[in-house]
């Protein structure tokens, strides 16, 4: 029996989670079963990535925002290669994928819904109308994957029937998570004391991180424990005015900002204690990798988060925006070296069990298969 031919469209004009996401779905799929191709609506950076990944992709560049007429291109692409299913990723690829698949004779349209769209706009304008497109297009897809039940619930709530949506957890290619640690070299980079216990955000620099509240959680921790350090990994724009606000919390010396890192599982496996302060995710990816390399993990209870962390089992959970009850997670779990130890181990079959790709590219065959009509042979 042929492959199943699916077509998943992407903005592809950054690297992020739904980047990571189809890469490590396209690798972990079987490839008799599934044949994937990848459209992207911009030239770069996804699409030389992906391609170097060894998926098949190609582009289809909007000219501008409002450039419709790849709709029609899309239309025709969908229609000359036979494509059983079309999966979109993000409000301008679900729009576009949506209407090309109605000029190409409908086949089932599946869109992967990876945040709560709210979030991610703080401009109000510009969410506003993203929304509006989304919501007045919603109906052309068939089915829904959503990263979290966090994400399900949203759905439903604003009218989407919940037979309509499959929750399918992100996974990460295990490989990728053993690096060599090397703490002394990282310390020694960035003039640490080498017994300096260090607290480390993974995280782009956008407000629905909330890295103000880690830094001011950070002032906090100090009060009682002046020996840790604290590690900004990321950049974005709010890099200027958190540097600020650190200066004027008095811990500037403490704080280091690395802007960007390239090899993030490396530095994140050097950290005794990694944070999420985020006021929203849709997942928890960066929880899902500091678990499979054994690093210790205090998080906000927002979103997609504590179906990743359990609270006292794999992790601590606080309230989010919460400085205080932050600041007594990161001091507990330096101070309880055990008890930590226990829940990294748990942790880690957590991992095992439900967020590696194989498990993620399993379920989703499954549910391609089943939107389809076919059955594997």
């Amino acid at each position: 029996m042929e492959p199943l031919k699916v077509l998943h469209i992407i903005g592809g004009g950054e690297f992020g989670g739904a980047e990571r996401h189809i890469l490590n779905l396209c690798g972990a799929l079987d490839t008799k079963a599934v044949e994937i191709t990848v459209c992207c609506l911009f030239n770069e950076p996804f699409a030389k990535i992906a391609a170097r990944a060894g998926i098949r992709c190609l582009v289809l560049p909007m000219r501008h925002k409002a450039d419709f007429s790849v709709a029609g291109k899309l239309a025709a692409l969908i229609r000359n290669n036979g494509f059983d299913l079309v999966h979109t990723h993000g409000v301008r690829a679900n729009l576009l994928g949506r209407l090309a698949d109605r000029q190409a004779g409908k086949r089932k349209v599946i869109t992967t819904v990876h945040s709560f769209l709210e979030m991610d706009y703080p401009g109000f304008f510009y969410r506003l109308g993203n929304s509006l497109v989304e919501r007045l297009t919603r109906s052309l897809t068939d089915h829904f994957i959503t990263v979290s039940k966090g994400l399900k619930d949203k759905l439903v709530s604003q009218g989407v029937p919940e037979d309509k949506i499959t929750v399918i957890y992100n996974g990460i290619v295990l490989e990728e998570f053993n690096p060599v640690r090397n703490a002394a070299n990282t310390r020694r980079k960035y003039g640490l004391d080498a017994s300096a216990p260090l607290v480390g955000v993974v995280a782009r620099l956008h407000p629905v991180k909330g890295h103000r509240f880690f830094l001011e959680a950070a002032r906090e921790v100090l009060q009682q424990r002046p020996d840790v350090r604290f590690l900004v990994i990321g950049d974005g724009p709010l890099r200027p005015s958190l540097e600020e606000l650190a200066a004027q919390l008095g811990i500037a010396g403490q704080v280091i900002f690395t802007g960007f890192v390239e090899d993030i599982p490396a530095l994140m496996s050097e950290l005794d204690l990694l944070v999420i302060s985020s006021l929203w995710e849709g997942f928890g990816l960066t929880a899902v990798e500091a678990m499979a390399l054994g690093v210790p993990v205090v998080s906000s209870e927002a979103g997609g988060l504590p179906e990743v962390v359990r609270h006292g089992e794999t992790g601590l959970l606080v309230p989010p925006a919460n400085v205080t009850a932050l600041a007594r997670g990161i001091i507990w779990m330096l101070d309880h070296p055990e008890a930590v130890a226990e829940m990294t181990k748990r942790a880690s079959v957590a991992v095992l069990e439900n967020f590696t790709a194989a498990v993620m590219a399993r379920r989703t065959e499954e549910l391609y298969r089943r939107l389809a009509g076919w059955r594997r042979p």
